[in-house]
């Protein structure tokens, strides 16, 4: 027991201390996208899905187109922050804050692999190894929750993935403060990766509820 103790300790160090090689950097794809055209194709291709033979056959055409649809979407009402090899897109984002006045705020964005013929590895892992934090021009942030699978998101060349980072309550060894909204405050996403950096204004708003 202590034995795979010792070696799930060793694996774990070894992911979130992970540095990703240099990337095979190539010509950067085209950014503009006329979304009413693409989007119209999409969905004329979802509506053929029905005449599948059965219910499953229907959802496994449907899940990529509907996939596509809602990265699409996303892009359309998104701006767009290139940083490296990866394109990041963000909408916004809404702080929640509770009667005990904790805020929470989950940060929601689709990374896209533009410029490199390499999969590319976006880290965060633990509250110690992380390439995301929120900074307000006077104090750092570290997440509370992430949906990063084992502490990265690869993303290979040409395709995009969500991904989702919570700031909120302090979670676990390395974080010890509360996100702490101030509308008057402005904040930032600092992205710090080894193939670039940025910081991405947050533009948040408080959710009425």
């Amino acid at each position: 027991m202590a034995l795979i103790t010792f070696v799930t300790f060793v694996a774990a160090m070894f992911v979130n201390s992970y540095i990703p090689p240099n990337y095979d950097i190539i010509e950067p794809q085209e950014l503009e996208v006329n979304f009413e055209e693409k989007l119209g194709i999409l969905n004329e291709k979802l509506k053929k899905c029905s005449g599948e033979k059965n219910p499953r056959l229907v959802a496994e055409c449907q899940y990529p187109i509907k996939n596509e649809i809602e990265k699409l979407e996303f892009k359309q009402k998104s701006q767009v922050f290139v940083v490296g090899p990866i394109a990041y897109y963000y909408s916004g984002g809404e702080v929640e804050v509770s009667d005990r006045q904790v805020a929470v705020v989950n940060i929601r964005m689709l990374a896209e692999n533009i410029g490199s013929s390499d999969t590319v590895l976006l880290h965060c892992g633990g509250a110690s190894s992380c390439n995301y934090h929120i900074w307000n021009g006077e104090k750092e942030f570290i997440h509370s929750s992430h949906d990063f699978a084992a502490g990265n998101v690869g993303i290979p060349a040409g395709q995009s993935k969500f991904f989702n980072i919570l700031f909120g309550p302090a979670q676990g060894y390395g974080n010890y403060d509360n996100f702490e909204y101030d509308p008057s405050m402005e904040y930032v996403l600092r992205i710090d990766e080894p193939f670039g950096s940025a910081n991405i204004p947050l533009d948040l708003s408080l959710k009425i509820k």
